[in-house]
């Protein structure tokens, strides 16, 4: 199931993930097993939608460092390191860009 389908749902998705992991995604019983949302589907619909602001932004990952700020927050969560990691996105997230204070914002430049 795709839960990124373009820029306005990826940052809907970003909300979803920032509340759900590292391993609170509900089970959805419309979905088989090998569909249900962990967190490594997660980051990987999270990449997806990287992939979307690039096609309209190109060079937007690059510049604001969305891909490391994704590795980053995947290996904290990984590592057990939950805080850090809600706390690792959030300071990236705003420190991404010096002109734009979060994402949300940013996607309005899309």
């Amino acid at each position: 199931m795709a839960w990124v389908r373009d820029v306005s749902s990826f940052y809907d998705f970003i909300g979803y993930v920032v509340l759900r992991a590292p391993d609170r995604f509900p089970k959805e019983d419309y979905l088989p097993e090998a569909e249900q949302m962990n967190l490594e589907r997660a980051f990987a619909e999270l990449r997806k939608g990287i992939a979307l602001v690039e096609l309209d932004n190109p060079g937007a990952d690059e510049r604001r460092g969305l891909s490391r700020i994704l590795d980053e927050t995947l290996s904290l969560y990984k590592a057990g390191y939950e805080v850090a990691a809600l706390t690792d996105f959030k300071t990236s997230r705003s420190s991404s860009s010096k002109d734009e204070n979060d994402w949300e914002r940013q996607a309005a430049t899309v």
